[in-house]
């Protein structure tokens, strides 16, 4: 009962704010929420600074661009299905072309395969 009394009073606040600083708050609030899910990551491997991994609706770890909710499958789709330039793909996913590099080279050095061996030896890794 407590935990509705203090999120009714937030929302009786937060109807007070301009609407200009009611859109700011939601940004806030879901920069926050998506902060939190993508630094639940494990760090990057050393060897892939730009790549980390993150924890899908499935529960499996699969590699991400750093600091971005960018699956590489989602790069190495656009480079090799589409045929998309590393700038046209860097320029859509609001990347810089040495992350939209870094997928790429992710990729060829690990494959679908490398994807679950690499998450097993990162969580083995951060837990010692």
């Amino acid at each position: 009962m407590l935990t509705f009394m203090m999120l009714q009073e937030l929302q009786d606040q937060a109807l007070q704010l301009p609407i200009e600083d009611r859109w700011q708050l939601v940004y806030t609030v879901l920069a926050s929420l998506q902060k939190e899910n993508h630094c639940a990551l494990m760090e990057p491997d050393p060897a892939f600074p730009d790549i980390a991994f993150r924890s899908d609706a499935e529960n499996s770890w699969v590699p991400v661009i750093h600091g971005t909710s960018i699956h590489v499958r989602t790069v190495v789709m656009a480079a090799t299905e589409w045929e998309w330039s590393t700038a046209q793909i860097a320029e859509e996913y609001g990347l810089s072309e040495a992350q939209v590099e870094a997928a790429l080279v992710f990729y060829k050095a690990h494959g679908d395969e490398g994807y679950g061996l690499l998450a097993e030896r990162a969580i083995e890794s951060s837990k010692a």
